[in-house]
């Protein structure tokens, strides 16, 4: 469906105040070719104050940031400043990157899933932190039944919308996100031992229980006791303030295992220092118990990696032939995967290193930014008709 004018479109980020670096990514790589699509008149983008989303970009003439209230799931509220400008811009469509409920006059609203963990079960979760995916489950429903179009990015998104929500094929574009590789220098971490470099497995995300670091600890203790010493792990990511015991706790059974010397946690890593972690490491390791896209996985396919991965959901449909799967929670098959990998010789490792890097490229932010300028304009034109 066309829509011939060129659009005024309003993405509105409804967060916290926070936002992930698979998020920040997405927008750094999809605002400037919105920007510069023909379609598109101008852009309003609105982010929480403490974002300071403005200095990610160079000025374009067509875009403007503005701020809008942190998102707080208790004390919902109008936002007059945004609501005012909002009136200023008159937008054709708004567009929310996240599963957040949000309504503006008659304006067509188009959300995108990005965040699958509040919608499926996951072990491990204190309290607190299952009370606020209840609260997110509860909003992101709301929000993607009412929107008038729905981005999934992922076909696993997609069939979950269908088949547990009942929202219609016809009001849900499947749009990937694109995979870029770090292009600049890389830069070793100073946590990282020198002596570590090419001879480690690598690990990356927010440390939490949706990431299913448990199997990966419980290989290396495997691998431990079977006497396979030089095997070493580099895990970055930052667990935050509500799962701080939780990573607590798996430092406490790394030592009980005896395992210290032989894992490293780096905490927040920049892209240099993510860049050299991929480019160095024998194998990238992917254990999450549920994922919308996967975006660490992607990158670590621009870079060769040889990859091991869970077959959870979406694992699969995002490595596709280019890495070894293990069945989630199964320490010992994963074990047995790192032993094979490992000892492959140079052949068999550049065949597989070639594999992630032409997957990886199959997944484009060209095609990303077109494929969402569509389904924006196919919004305006269904609420038109």
């Amino acid at each position: 469906m066309e829509y011939t004018n060129k659009m005024k479109i309003a993405i509105i980020n409804i967060t916290g105040g926070g936002m992930s670096g698979g998020y920040r990514k997405y927008l750094q790589n999809i605002i400037p070719r919105m920007a510069a699509h023909p379609d598109v008149k101008a852009i309003l983008c609105g982010s929480p104050k403490s974002l300071r989303v403005q200095d990610w970009f160079e000025p374009f003439p067509n875009v403007k940031f503005v701020s809008c209230k942190p998102f707080r799931f208790l004390f919902s509220h109008h936002d007059i400043e945004l609501l005012g400008e909002l009136e200023e811009f008159s937008p054709d469509v708004i567009f929310v990157p996240t599963e957040r409920y949000f309504q503006f006059d008659k304006v067509p609203v188009v959300n995108m899933l990005q965040n699958m963990e509040p919608f499926v079960d996951i072990d491990g979760n204190p309290l607190s932190e299952r009370f606020r995916n209840w609260m997110r489950r509860a909003d992101g429903k709301r929000a993607l039944k009412k929107s008038n179009r729905v981005i999934a990015i992922s076909g696993y998104v997609r069939d979950f919308l269908i088949q547990r929500w009942n929202i219609p094929n016809e009001k849900i574009s499947l749009v990937y996100h694109g995979i870029e590789r770090f292009k600049g220098d890389s830069c070793r971490p100073h946590i990282v031992p020198k002596e570590w470099n090419n001879d480690f497995l690598f690990t990356a995300g927010s440390i939490r229980p949706a990431r299913g670091l448990e199997d990966l600890l419980l290989a290396m203790k495997y691998l431990s006791l079977q006497r396979e010493k030089s095997v070493r792990l580099v895990i970055a990511g930052e667990s935050g303030h509500r799962m701080a015991k939780y990573q607590e706790k798996l430092k406490l059974w790394v030592k009980e295992n005896n395992l210290l010397n032989r894992i490293c946690w780096t905490g927040s890593l920049n892209e240099k220092e993510m860049a050299w972690c991929y480019q160095n490491c024998k194998v990238f390791v992917m254990t999450s118990r549920v994922e919308s896209f996967g975006m660490i996985g992607g990158e670590a396919m621009s870079h060769g990696c040889v990859c091991i991965s869970a077959d959870n959901p979406c694992l699969p449909e995002l490595f596709g032939d280019a890495a070894i799967y293990y069945p989630p929670k199964d320490g010992k098959t994963l074990t047995e995967a790192i032993k094979t990998v490992l000892a492959w010789d140079d052949n068999q490792r550049k065949v597989m290193s070639e594999k992630a890097k032409k997957r990886a490229a199959e997944f484009s932010w060209d095609v990303c930014a077109e494929k969402t300028i569509i389904a924006l304009a196919d919004a305006i034109k269904r609420r038109k008709d």
